[in-house]
């Protein structure tokens, strides 16, 4: 029989925080793997194809989330087992994030480089929360929570 050790107060805050920080940091993630793969076909942005980046992305945000939101109503927008289970969510983060930053690499390979900085926002993020709420289906299918 094992025993299981009491936990501190600073441990339990580490747990609170991996738990609440597992998504946004993925998102964050991906913002520079994007970013990297727009510089390697343009070199670095100007303030036009970084504003037109944040264009993108907020656009990508906003149109896939009013999509959801219609077609899922009112519900919680998070499934309690992804919370519960943000490590299993965060260890299938790398292959969204793979997918991502390769889909915004072909959308940055445009010759026309504001646009191929608006199509890596709005691809690097549109396939993110794409794969994200994937994650978030598996992950809440398979996995059991205790009440």
């Amino acid at each position: 029989m094992t025993t299981s050790r009491p936990r501190t107060p600073y441990g339990r805050l580490i747990h609170e925080v991996t738990e609440t920080v597992a998504i946004p940091h993925t998102y964050t993630l991906l913002i520079w793997g994007t970013t990297m793969a727009a510089v390697e076909h343009h070199g670095l942005p100007d303030i036009w194809s970084v504003l037109l980046m944040l264009v993108g992305a907020c656009t990508a945000y906003v149109v896939v989330g009013r999509v959801a939101h219609r077609r899922h109503g009112a519900q919680p927008a998070v499934e309690r087992r992804v919370i519960a289970h943000p490590y299993r969510v965060a260890t299938g983060n790398i292959l969204t994030l793979l997918v991502a930053v390769g889909v915004s690499w072909i959308a940055a390979s445009v010759p026309i480089i504001h646009l191929a900085w608006l199509l890596t926002g709005l691809a690097g993020t549109t396939t993110y929360l794409a794969g994200m709420a994937a994650q978030a289906y598996i992950v809440a299918r398979l996995t059991p929570v205790e009440e």
